[in-house]
């Protein structure tokens, strides 16, 4: 693979057809700039006011360790090849189809292969993998949703999308190059778009051969970059429209966040003056966890204010709960005993329990979350631990 990829690209302008025409994202405007620098000894305070709150993209260098002499495919295949991972095609599709494997299979196979690794950080590797001590205080604990390992051979390339998360992407080997738009509204209508149930949105834009008759808007769209290497990190707010390509063997880790609701100051009574830079994945409280091949919730004891928490983590910045969203989380948290429960309660049964004859019935809001009865948010409590649980059971039946 070539490591030497030039980026942002040298424009080829041509009188008969429009600029970029055919050619990969980025090659129909000259970028604006690189997308902003700050110190690894940034303070938790600083990133949420300037970058949180303020809703804008930063670099920050050398705030995880390289994990390149680590992380070798015969290191993992070695000591985490037994693992189960998902893996998917190495050019993202709006739906793309996830396969799982061992560990093993996956590192035999896709240097040939047309495959990429992304699974959720199976709690195995956790003690190995960094977590910057700037997002594990204050604010950003509770509000750390999942950390998402990807491992690829090189030439990837993700489509254009908005993630629904606050990011923090690190690159622990390899290079991978970030565009991130200037983009006044989260929903620009010619780009496209299509909508998932967890809230995230994609571009059906073809990243690799753009189409500038059609797309001419990107003519006029600025747009900022970055490159990142081994101990980079870019936080990347959440509904920000940007496009990712790797080169080479290239591990990378995503830190999603549920964004906090802007309006509230950060809170850091227990964040540290001089904090290790960095400190073990496994410090993490975060809210999933994969184990025996799929996501769970990591918290086995879920109470009435937990889940309720739950709730408002759901809503990040936006006052109304869309009903496809709680959706998608009643599904990924309780898929596996579904398959298990013939007498569990749907998620329209749920959510009929919130709604309670209220005029609108596709979403709840923020003040209603907060004022849910006891008695329904306990009837969810209920169903969540005993899913989380689940094989905490087959243990007991053993």
């Amino acid at each position: 693979m070539n490591l030497h990829v030039t980026f942002p690209p040298i424009l080829e302008r041509h009188d008969s057809i429009p600029l970029g025409h055919l050619r990969p994202l980025g090659w129909q405007r000259r970028s604006e700039a690189h997308i902003l620098e700050d110190s690894p000894s940034i303070s938790p305070e600083r990133f949420y006011h300037l970058f949180v709150q303020g809703n804008r993209s930063v670099v920050i260098r050398g705030i995880v360790p390289p994990l390149d002499m680590l992380w070798t495919d015969s290191y993992l295949s070695k000591k985490y090849g037994h693992l189960n991972i998902t893996a998917a095609k190495r050019k993202q599709r709006l739906v793309d189809t996830f396969v799982t494997m061992s560990m093993s299979k996956f590192l035999e196979q896709y240097r040939q292969d047309d495959l990429y690794l992304n699974t959720i950080l199976p709690d195995e590797m956790k003690f190995e993998a960094p977590l910057p001590s700037l997002i594990n205080c204050g604010t950003f604990r509770d509000r750390l949703l999942e950390p998402i390992l990807w491992l690829s051979a090189g030439d990837t390339a993700s489509l254009l999308f908005a993630h629904a998360q606050n990011t923090l992407h690190c690159v622990l080997d390899g290079r991978r190059d970030f565009i991130v738009l200037d983009v006044s509204t989260q929903y620009p209508d010619y780009f496209d778009l299509v909508r998932q149930s967890n809230g995230d949105i994609y571009s059906r834009i073809d990243v690799d051969l753009v189409n500038a008759y059609k797309y001419s808007q990107l003519h006029d769209l600025p747009w900022y970059w970055a490159t990142l290497r081994e101990g980079d990190c870019l936080f990347i707010p959440a509904f920000t429209f940007h496009q990712v390509r790797a080169h080479g063997r290239t591990i990378a880790l995503s830190i999603d966040m549920a964004p906090p609701d802007i309006r509230d100051d950060f809170v850091g009574n227990d964040c540290e003056k001089n904090p290790p830079v960095y400190v073990s994945l496994d410090q993490g409280q975060f809210q999933w966890q994969y184990q025996h091949a799929s996501r769970h919730l990591t918290q086995r004891t879920i109470d009435v204010e937990q889940t309720r928490n739950y709730l408002l983590l759901l809503l990040g910045t936006n006052d109304q709960l869309n009903k496809d969203v709680f959706e998608y989380f009643y599904y990924q948290a309780t898929h596996e005993l579904s398959e298990n429960d013939s007498n569990l309660l749907t998620f329209e049964q749920i959510w009929t329990e919130f709604i309670n004859e209220q005029s609108n019935e596709q979403f709840i809001t923020r003040s209603r979350i907060k004022t849910l009865p006891t008695n329904t948010l306990q009837l969810l409590a209920n169903i969540l631990q005993k899913s989380a649980r689940i094989h905490d059971y087959d243990k007991l039946e053993l």
